[in-house]
């Protein structure tokens, strides 16, 4: 007498649906992880190697300034953003190289007590082997009119 087993196979749409969550993980990834466009605000013309930069975007206002100025590579700065016309919270500060990747650098801001609106924090950009770098710093934050995202670019040696 013959003994067979059945083989359970995996049914096709149990495919279809790992194919489907894998693609949408991979757009939701990539749109979580990427720059804001353009129109997000960002203040090509200012110097923060000379100056405060401020944007405008919808009701808000967004100041950011760095210090000690020059900015330099490997050494400690300060971060200070200052947000008006909305409510802000879990302000968050990304720099990336523009032209080559250089790591992580994420550092969340703290709020300043007493002063609503004021966000501080420090970092340190990574050293470049060319010298010189374009950088990219993303300034993230919630806000009562929904979030609220810009970046500003500059060099630093």
């Amino acid at each position: 007498m013959a003994h067979t087993t059945a083989v359970k196979s995996t049914p096709n749409y149990l495919y279809l649906i790992l194919l489907a969550g894998f693609i949408l993980a991979v757009w939701l990834g990539s749109s979580f992880f990427s720059l804001p466009s353009k129109e997000a605000g960002v203040a090509s013309q200012c110097d923060l190697h000379q100056q405060r930069c401020t944007v405008q975007i919808g009701e808000a206002t967004l100041s950011l300034e760095i210090q000690p100025r020059p900015i330099q590579s490997m050494t400690p700065f300060n971060y200070h953003v200052q947000i008006d016309g909305v409510e802000a919270s879990n302000v968050l500060i990304n720099l990336q190289g523009s032209e080559m990747f250089m790591g992580i650098n994420q550092t969340a801001l703290t709020a300043v007590k007493g002063q609503p609106g004021t966000f501080t924090g420090s970092g340190q950009l990574a050293v470049c082997t060319t010298g010189e770098m374009l950088w990219r710093l993303t300034v993230a934050a919630e806000t009562t009119a929904g979030p609220l995202n810009t970046w500003f670019e500059f060099r630093a040696k």
